[in-house]
Formats: structure tokens, sequence, C-alpha cells
């Protein structure tokens, strides 16, 4: 099941999460405590001397090492950021509390936010891959990555990029045209394309890209390619018909 909490970008000192190793998958990105670097610049801890001063006016830069668990794979992968005040509420004494959140500004390699599919094409995954890296740096950026993805999902399918019309003239198919002509084939899944088609449009035309909505696009993007590339819906009915057939003995 797709897990939001993970992606929520700011995390606990002592709880940061253990994601997926891009390079493995089997194995968990762990934090090596020893290199959490956190620093307040110098300007900053001249503003605590400020009569007016909050805790949100505070700046610090940190710096972190994750290593896969996995020892035959031990990939390292480096995390930068700043620092975020939270809310919390403290139970034990019944009231509320500020809390300093590592807030993620850079991930490389960066973990994977969806499974892809082993038959997904090359140029795809790419794409795709580009979008979790991106993710951490710029909402926007990281939804064009999708968009730019599912019109190479749209070639592997053969949906073309442009039609001739009644003068003979070539004319360019924008990527909602292209999913039109997928729709015929396929409208359970045209949904799909359109809806990333929606927030990846934002992103390219300068909008602003939210993390909830693009969190949604990721979730219902792994559902979709795991059924239009990796045959998840064939497989499932080719297991079923073979439990019924065998009466469930094999």
């Amino acid at each position: 099941m797709f897990n939001r909490d993970l992606w929520a970008g700011a995390y606990a000192r002592n709880a940061f999460p253990k994601f997926a190793c891009p390079r493995c998958a089997n194995g968990r990105l762990i934090l090596d405590e020893a290199s959490l670097a956190v620093k307040e610049p110098a300007y900053s801890v001249a503003a605590n001397k400020h009569p007016d001063w909050e805790p949100d006016w505070e700046t610090e830069r940190f710096s972190l090492r994750l290593i896969c668990d996995m020892p035959e794979c031990g990939e390292v992968a480096h995390v930068l950021g700043d620092t975020t005040v939270a809310e919390y509420y403290d139970e034990e004494h019944n009231a509320w509390g500020l809390v300093s959140l590592l807030r993620t500004r850079a991930f490389f390699p960066p973990p994977p936010i969806i499974a892809i599919p082993k038959e997904v094409p090359f140029l795809v995954s790419t794409e795709i891959d580009k979008s979790f890296e991106l993710f951490w740096v710029d909402l926007s950026s990281s939804a064009n990555r999708l968009r730019i993805s599912v019109e190479l999902l749209l070639d592997n399918f053969k949906i073309p990029r442009s039609k001739i019309d009644k003068s003979g003239k070539s004319t360019r198919l924008d990527l909602n045209a292209r999913i039109s002509l997928f729709e015929k084939a396929d409208p359970e899944h045209a949904a799909t394309l359109t809806a990333l088609r929606m927030i990846g449009n934002l992103g390219s035309h300068g909008g602003e890209v939210n993390r909830t909505p693009l969190l949604d696009a990721f979730e219902i993007y792994e559902d979709a390619l795991a059924e239009l590339c990796g045959q998840r819906k064939a497989r499932i009915e080719q297991l079923r018909q073979k439990l019924i057939s065998s009466k469930g003995k094999y």
C-alpha cells in the first residue's frame, strides 16, 4: 500500500524514515547517526538576541548519510536540507510544544516513490526516476517529468504524435488529443493519463504544484503501470482460472 507518511518531507531527527533502496529495492536506507550534522549560520545565531525573536526565525542547515541495510548492496545516499519548526501535542504534559524537524531539500540517489514494473519501457522509467529526484527539489518539475513519461508511454502504445489533415499537412497532436486516441482502446487507464496530464500541465506552465496532489498522481500511476505494463490484471485472471480449473490442486 502507498505510504504517504514517507513523503511528508520533514522528519524528526530520531525517526528519519527507512526508505527503499534505489539500487537493490530489497533493502532499506538506514540513517548513519554519526553522519548527521546540523549547523546554524552566524546570522541566525545573532538574530536570537533580537527582543522579538520567535522560534521560526531560526535557520539551520543539515546533512546526513543513509546506507542500505543489505550487506551485498550497501548503497550510500546523501540528504541535504534545512530545519523547520512544527507544533506537536505532548500528551504527558497535556500541552502543545514545538519541535525542530529535518526538512529534506535534496536526496541522492533518490528512493523510488512508486514501484516501476520491469516491463516499463526504459525511456518511460528514466523520466519517472527523474521525477523521484526532482520531488525533493521542485514539485512542479517533478510533475512535469511525469507528464513527459506519459507522452513516452503513449509512444510505446503506438499512439501517433501527429496527424495528416485534409490538405495533406502534418499537424502535431497535443497530449490531450493523444490520450483521446488511447481512450478508444482503454478508457479506464485513459482517465489516469488525463489526471497525470492535468498535474503535469500545472508543473509545465509555471503553476504551483502541491505535495498532496502530486502524491495522488504517483499513486494512481503506480496502479496504472502495473496493469498496462506489468500485466497485473492479466496475471490475476490467469491465477484465478488456474485455481478454478485445478480446484486448487497443484
